[in-house]
């Protein structure tokens, strides 16, 4: 642990240089709170191309890193673009730095060291060209090791399953259930909550069938939601799930994986089976694909390569391949939100009819058919006048 301490070093001699430390925790103030010659005090794990290239814009000096720039999970080109552009960076100085600074002061920058006075407010990793380099080779190392893992178990995965995954083998099909409606699969994974939020909208217009995997089914529940179908093993679907009067779909991954019988009885569920290797998240699509839903959306999906990547070996493989049996039903949650929330409102339609069909007026009031028209026209409401003055006469 580090231990904060008072330095003797006059500091208009002192070594290093100094700045103006601004705050931009996460980055996105970057292009409104910094200024040229500043030091970024940012909060950024894996900083990555976007996130350097707006520090460089604003022609920082240097950038205080609290968390780590590059973990090595991937090879993030953010550390490179600003050892590139000379801008100093120094690396996972820790959450202590937000109490010991206050943005707008002026602090010195020494090496991997950060001075506010004479006192050592944080010290951490300085990133040189050389570090960058290094760890940039690293990550590029795991990254390939881990493409070539998902390759080949992906190739495993679609030989035992390709039965299941070409041609829909021991999928169970459910007849009006699914067929032709909508299918929204929720698994209480990767910012769930928010994608459920975005479809909000949608759900309640489009009244799909909603599909709760594992415990993504007491996800739907706490949001007010009652599920339509529950999938998951025996272990993983929870007594809410078997009680939410949802049809009861359990996953094994062979014949031998069934049982449960005690617990059925109990809850008055007859459970349709479906005997296959994959996670239930992925199952679930694959049973939406085969029971020919026109559009799978998909709450809870990964957000990137990396969460995509991050999971079991097994996981990734299976998600790989499940995705391109879906092909083009499969939408993620956020996409499927930002078209819920750009609907068109009615009135702008309507005002657009209103003014062509006054611009088509308009355009037949001025041909010699069209003053005959309303020559004609002007006629019969003089005459309904007249008539109507002659019963109150």
């Amino acid at each position: 642990m580090t231990s904060w301490k008072r330095t003797s070093t006059p500091t208009d001699t002192a070594p290093g240089f100094t700045g103006v430390a601004r705050f931009a925790r996460r980055g996105d103030q970057a292009a409104s709170s910094l200024r040229a010659g500043d030091i970024a005090v940012v909060d950024l794990t894996d900083l990555d191309r976007s996130q350097a290239e707006a520090l460089v814009d604003r022609r920082v000096r240097a950038v205080i890193n609290a968390a780590q720039s590059s973990t090595g999970r991937y090879p993030n080109l953010g550390p490179r673009i600003l050892a590139d552009a000379g801008i100093t960076l120094i690396d996972q100085v820790g959450d202590g730095v937000w109490n010991r600074l206050k943005s707008g002061e002026t602090v010195r920058i020494d090496g991997n060291r950060v001075f506010k006075g004479e006192t050592l407010v944080a010290q951490g990793v300085a990133q040189d060209d050389a570090a960058v380099t290094a760890s940039l080779g690293e990550a590029d190392k795991g990254l390939s090791t881990r493409l070539e893992s998902l390759m080949a178990n992906a190739t495993d995965h679609l030989q035992r399953e390709r039965a299941m995954l070409l041609e829909g083998a021991r999928v169970p099909r459910l007849g009006k259930r699914l067929r032709k409606r909508p299918v929204v699969v929720v698994s209480k994974t990767f910012g769930w909550q928010n994608d459920l939020q975005r479809i909000k909208k949608w759900i309640r217009e489009r009244d799909p069938v909603l599909i709760g995997v594992a415990d993504g089914a007491d996800a739907l529940l706490d949001a007010g939601y009652k599920p339509h179908i529950v999938l998951g093993t025996l272990d993983e679907l929870s007594a809410r799930a078997f009680h939410s009067g949802a049809l009861v779909v359990v996953t094994a991954t062979s014949t031998h994986g069934k049982g449960g019988a005690e617990r059925f009885e109990k809850a008055k569920v007859d459970p349709v089976w479906f005997v296959a290797t994959g996670s239930a998240n992925d199952l679930a699509i694959v049973l939406a694909d085969s029971n020919e839903a026109p559009v799978i959306v998909e709450v809870g999906a990964p957000q990137g390569l990396m969460e995509f990547l991050e999971r079991g070996p097994a996981d990734v493989a299976s998600s790989f391949v499940t995705r391109l049996r879906a092909g083009s039903r499969l939408v993620d949650a956020k996409a499927a939100g930002q078209f819920a929330a750009r609907s068109m409102a009615m009135w702008p339609v309507l005002l657009i009819l209103l003014t062509g069909a006054v611009a088509v007026v308009a355009a037949v009031a001025v041909t010699p058919v069209g003053a005959d028209w309303f020559d004609s026209f002007g006629e019969r409401i003089d005459d309904a006048r007249t008539w109507i003055e002659g019963l109150f006469s």
